[in-house]
């Protein structure tokens, strides 16, 4: 009975971080029971299509307050946002990225830009965003990156935080982002691997594809220039993380690998290389891995050199 609430737990909290507002029925009739009563919730109600939140969605806002709290202004600050820039932040769940750069921005011609496909996570973060949203100088969209609602060519800066592992299919995502970055666009994507590790070692990460290397590839597959990883270091609490740069330097006219959806998709041959990869490790690691669709992140990272700057 244990194993069995354990991995009930595992399994929602895994669905959450993927899309957090998802909610079960027991749960929601917690909420109405509390607040009916006059006990806790403040007697607050969501306004997600009259859903009461549940205790799920708090647990998840709460551990990205917590957690990527550190990545996501990193990212922000990596960025090198000018006042003037016009800036993207994909799955930006409560805000906080989105507040930092607010913070450079509203005082120039810049704007911030967020997507999310969690409404509950919108909806934080434009209580958090209230002034800036209300100033036209941020701008929140419920929906999917693989549909960025921006123009060709519109945003200087592109960032976010523990997003592609997510993602529903790289190409598509990445053939966006490529479409709205002027060039001359930097994208960052700040992670932890050490937390990558610990999640997916708790089961959290089973939807997920967490793998950085795989995620190199594909940005230079699919058009981004100067691919590179480096680390860093927090300056306020010391914790060590990761920031993969890319960059637009200019657009060919015409990019099969971006533009032709007739081709064979680049995404099913990486794939196969990545599995590739791991049948070869078990061939010489006796003990048992993870399955493959769990996409193990690896200890060495074989990244060829060159590509790693500290």
């Amino acid at each position: 009975m244990a194993n069995r609430i354990r991995n009930w737990f595992v399994d929602q909290v895994g669905k959450n971080l993927k899309l957090p507002q998802s909610w079960t029925a027991w749960l929601d009739r917690m909420c109405k029971y509390l607040i009916n009563s006059g006990k806790g919730w403040g007697g607050r109600r969501s306004r997600n299509n009259g859903r009461y939140p549940s205790f799920l969605d708090w647990i998840t806002c709460k551990y990205f307050e917590r957690r990527n709290a550190f990545l996501e202004t990193n990212a922000v600050h990596l960025s090198n946002i000018k006042p003037d820039h016009k800036v993207l932040e994909i799955g930006f769940g409560p805000g906080l990225g989105l507040e930092a750069a607010y913070n450079i921005v509203k005082n120039g011609k810049g704007q911030v830009f967020g997507i999310d496909t969690s409404l509950y996570m919108v909806q934080k973060a434009h209580r958090r965003l209230k002034a800036g949203v209300h100033d036209k100088k941020v701008f929140l969209f419920h929906g999917s990156a693989t549909q960025i609602p921006l123009n060709t060519d519109s945003v200087n800066r592109v960032f976010h935080c523990n997003c592609y592992y997510f993602w529903p299919s790289m190409r598509s995502v990445m053939r966006e982002i490529y479409r709205v970055m002027q060039p001359g666009g930097v994208m960052v994507t700040t992670l932890s691997i050490d937390n990558l590790k610990k999640s997916q070692e708790r089961g959290f990460l089973r939807s997920a594809h967490p793998d950085p290397v795989m995620y190199m590839q594909s940005l230079e597959n699919y058009g981004f220039e100067n691919v590179h990883l480096e680390y860093h270091t927090d300056p306020q609490s010391g914790k060590k993380f990761q920031a993969i740069f890319s960059e637009i330097n200019e657009k060919p006219a015409h990019d099969p690998s971006m533009y032709n959806d007739d081709e064979d998709d680049i995404e099913k041959e990486l794939q196969k290389m990545f599995e590739s990869r791991i049948a070869e490790r078990k061939q010489f690691h006796d003990k048992r891995l993870p399955d493959d669709n769990k996409s193990p992140l690896k200890t060495d990272l074989n990244i060829t050199p060159g590509t790693v700057k500290s």
